[in-house]
């Protein structure tokens, strides 16, 4: 018996079906009595990728088949990865209960955790005197240089490259090569555990320590670009929250350490474009200067 009966040929087939709890409640049942959990009726959790849904205390992340995301597999065990990698340093993330597959109308890899209950970065600093925000970035900077350490390989994703396939002429004539030139002179580790979403919804405020969510994007990659979702999104360049990360991080000269996380990104041309304001062309000194400019060194 397929639980699933929908049909998925193409993307814009799971876009349609991934928010529908009434296409995905059999399978879901299913699921979690062979996992053993209480079944309730599924909520739905907005997601740009899986299907989510909450199921009483707990949540569930079902991937797209592989026959319209290739890289679901690798997604999926990248966000277990993380998840038992969060548990045995003491970080706090979702609790993972269950991972594992299911052989239906197609094969659906699937994560059941218990979501983090607090208040995302967002929403806190809207409201945050500047000591509570201080205090988050001491928090926040104590979290990473713990969680952004050297790895061994857990997925298949290759950061250099996929910067180095991104359309840095965008940003002017000469661009590319200076970026080649300044990462050639300047070498970065690049086998650090790196979230790589640090955005205000990714980061939540809980009861005790700053927590951690949704890894699927996490990679290994140099610890600096992390900084870049984290410093221009999340903190939006915020001095409070800046000045207590930088106490903890272990960084003085946060500015270098941005400009390398934005040449090593696949998306660093689109954030450089957002940070200059799209000025064209632009020049690496410029880019440079800039943040020299916002973040000087302590």
């Amino acid at each position: 018996m397929d639980y699933f009966q929908n049909q998925i040929n193409e993307w814009s087939d799971w876009q349609a079906v991934q928010n529908t709890p009434t296409a995905f409640e059999p399978l879901l049942h299913q699921i979690y009595l062979s996992e053993n959990e209480p079944f309730k009726t599924p909520e739905i959790v907005t997601d740009d990728f899986a299907a989510v849904f909450n199921i009483g205390p707990t949540q569930i992340a079902i991937f797209p088949p592989a026959n319209v995301a290739p890289n679901t597999r690798d997604r999926y065990q990248t966000e277990r990865f993380s998840l038992t990698r969060m548990t045995r340093l003491q970080l706090t993330a979702p609790q993972l209960l269950h991972a594992g597959f299911i052989f239906d109308s197609y094969q659906f890899y699937y994560v059941i955790y218990r979501p983090l209950m607090g208040t995302p970065v967002a929403e806190f600093v809207e409201t945050a005197e500047p000591l509570a925000k201080s205090t988050l970035g001491r928090q926040i900077g104590a979290v990473l240089a713990q969680l952004d350490g050297e790895v061994a390989s857990f997925n298949q994703v290759d950061a250099r490259a996929l910067s180095d396939q991104a359309n840095w002429q965008q940003l002017g004539a000469n661009f590319a090569a200076d970026r080649d030139a300044y990462l050639a002179g300047h070498p970065a580790t690049p086998n650090c555990f790196v979230h790589g979403d640090l955005t205000g919804d990714n980061l939540v405020v809980t009861p005790g320590q700053v927590g951690l969510q949704h890894f699927q994007l996490a990679m290994q990659a140099p610890r600096q670009a992390e900084l870049v979702p984290l410093v221009l999104q999340a903190f939006a360049w915020d001095a409070d929250l800046l000045q207590g990360f930088r106490e903890t991080y272990g960084v003085s000269d946060l500015a270098s350490e941005l400009l390398m996380g934005l040449l090593w990104r696949a998306d660093g041309p689109a954030y450089i474009q957002h940070l200059m304001a799209n000025q064209y062309p632009v020049t690496l000194a410029q880019v440079a200067a800039r943040l020299q400019t916002i973040l000087p060194v302590e």
